[in-house]
């Protein structure tokens, strides 16, 4: 009979290494389920610019945020236009005297403000408001 020797494995051996890559996958998965959701949660950042008077605004509002890279944003999400404008008037449709209040970023355009005051005065809003910071 023929007798095999058995090998013993060196003590410098080589990890396995398909457990780290499992696990480095699923963290790489969590982190970009979790930035999503991250981003979709959090309000809008606009930076309003300070106002020397004002007072605060009615609780029965239609807020419309306009951000640095002038993009509109209603109920924190961002919306198109034409998404703006429908929303809007479904608006005005349920309260014919909304007190609508537009906060643009200090840094956004004022061509992107004024595009918001038009669709607001398109859709028909009587009461148009700039929102700002009180010092």
């Amino acid at each position: 009979m023929m007798e095999f020797k058995r090998r013993l494995r060196s003590p410098g051996g080589h990890p396995d290494l398909a457990p780290m890559i499992d696990v480095i996958f699923h963290l790489l998965i969590f982190f970009m389920a979790f930035s999503v959701l991250y981003q979709t949660t959090m309000s809008i950042d606009v930076e309003l610019p300070k106002a020397v008077s004002g007072s605060d605004a009615r609780s029965d509002r239609f807020e419309i945020s306009v951000t640095k890279d002038g993009l509109f944003s209603v109920n924190r999400e961002i919306v198109s236009p034409g998404e703006l404008e429908q929303a809007l008037r479904e608006a005005v449709a349920g309260n014919p005297n909304l007190f609508v209040l537009i906060k643009g970023d200090r840094r956004a355009t004022i061509e992107q403000f004024v595009s918001a005051m038009d669709i607001a005065a398109k859709v028909g809003v009587s009461s148009i408001h700039v929102g700002t910071q009180q010092p």
